[in-house]
């Protein structure tokens, strides 16, 4: 069964309790790392109506310093507390040595793809499932300029770091499409249907969809500002013909819309799904 979900913000809290439209709900982890409140209070209300996906920003699995031990337990409480059915993070850096304290960025950072980080990265990975006794899923970040040093194709990096630690996949097809326009590749919907192509077909547990709201030749800030596009929505279906009807969720993090538009979106998501999966 198509299972498909938006990212809660605060502003739809309210409508999200009283409108239960959608199969999950996707909620940032470090917004809840404090003890109780009112935060821990309105998760624990949604977590009545909604299966729960945790979706980290802070691990930083590519930092060849790894995350604290305080850190990841704070997840691994979360995790014990609320038996989310999706957990995530990204295939970033975030973390790094200031002489003896180890310091957090505050911002995803991009990763070379070669074989010193995905050894790294796979150590990580490990130790990670590991504490959280789940399989954490691995997202494809968005960057701006070319990272040098790169000599494993990414989507054959996702390949091997999947088949090495277990982990699986969180395919953001959006994200595809934002470095390949600032990477000035000369068609982004054909760089994204590549990079699809050439993931393991058993590797992808969830998909994740956004847009932007003023999209230029030159850059795209990847604000998840805007309703998904059309050229998104054709790689979408191309992932779904690939990938089955993996969990999809809609990313919108500014310029909200009302809940009933972020539901819609939902949905027409699931649309594209059954109709792909109807002609397959």
């Amino acid at each position: 069964m198509m299972q498909v979900g938006v990212g809660l913000r605060s502003k739809h809290y309210e409508d999200a309790l009283q409108t239960a439209s959608v199969d999950f709900v996707e909620v940032h982890t470090e917004n809840f790392f404090a003890d109780g409140g009112v935060s821990h209070a309105q998760l624990d209300r949604i977590s009545e109506q909604y299966k729960l996906s945790f979706h980290g920003t802070s691990l930083g699995l590519g930092s060849f310093t790894p995350p604290p031990m305080a850190h990841i337990q704070k997840m691994r409480w979360l995790i014990d507390h609320y038996s989310p059915f999706l957990i995530s993070d990204h295939a970033c850096f975030s973390w790094s040595n200031d002489g003896e304290s180890i310091v957090h960025a505050g911002d995803l950072l991009p990763i070379r793809f070669d074989k010193e980080t995905l050894n790294v990265m796979c150590r990580n990975i490990r130790r990670v499932q590991d504490i959280f006794g789940h399989q954490i899923l691995i997202e494809n970040i968005s960057s701006y300029l070319p990272l040098s040093g790169s000599v494993i194709p990414e989507a054959e990096f996702f390949n091997l770091l999947c088949q090495s630690t277990g982990c699986a996949m969180l395919l953001d097809v959006h994200n595809i499409q934002v470095n390949a326009v600032n990477q000035q590749s000369p068609s982004p919907l054909e760089a994204a249907l590549y990079f699809i192509s050439e993931l393991d077909s058993g590797f992808v547990g969830e998909i994740h969809l956004a847009g932007i709201a003023a999209p230029s030749a030159e850059m795209w800030i990847d604000d998840h500002s805007g309703p998904v596009s059309d050229d998104c929505w054709t790689a979408y279906s191309a992932a779904i013909k690939r990938f089955g009807k993996v969990p999809t969720l809609i990313e919108w993090d500014s310029k909200l819309p009302e809940w009933s538009d972020l539901i819609s979106e939902a949905k027409l998501a699931e649309e594209y799904a059954n109709k792909v999966c109807a002609h397959a």
